[in-house]
């Protein structure tokens, strides 16, 4: 009980050394926040590179540079038929190269997988969403896109 300890302040003694100290505090992190911030704010409109004929991660509002266009994913949509009033849900991408632009959509229709086939700028393509007939079976935010010739079906 009749020990005696001695406790150091927190507080420098001089208010100015503290004062300096707080700014330069503040001078470090606020830069940090304001890269923190920017990251996050462009965190959906980042670009990619895309070769074609690989695996390729999609999400809204993203653009994905291919050699000959920017591909675009913009959402989904249910269309409903009199014959098929359930209707069948479309992936809408748009396809777009300087002024030319083009939505392209691809949907399963009656459970059938395949690629939709389109052509851009005078060149044929194929657009694989769930499953690639040369990869296999593709993660629901991934796509294939292929060049060449349309599949004789």
């Amino acid at each position: 009980m009749g020990c005696s300890r001695r406790v150091a302040s927190v507080v420098p003694e001089n208010s100015e050394d503290f004062l300096s100290v707080t700014i330069r505090s503040s001078l470090i992190f606020l830069p940090v926040v304001i890269l923190a911030f920017v990251d996050v704010a462009n965190c959906g409109q980042a670009e990619q590179n895309a070769s074609y004929g690989t695996r390729v991660k999609y999400r809204a509002s993203q653009k994905i540079d291919f050699p000959d266009f920017t591909v675009e994913y913009v959402g989904e949509r249910r269309k409903s038929l009199p014959v098929y009033p359930r209707g069948f849900i479309y992936y809408d991408f748009k396809v777009s190269k300087e002024k030319t632009e083009k939505i392209v959509s691809w949907t399963t229709g009656t459970g059938i997988i395949d690629p939709t086939d389109f052509e851009f700028d005078g060149k044929r393509y194929h657009l694989e969403l769930r499953r690639s007939e040369k990869l296999g079976k593709l993660n629901d935010n991934e796509l294939v896109i292929w060049q060449g010739n349309f599949r004789s079906r």
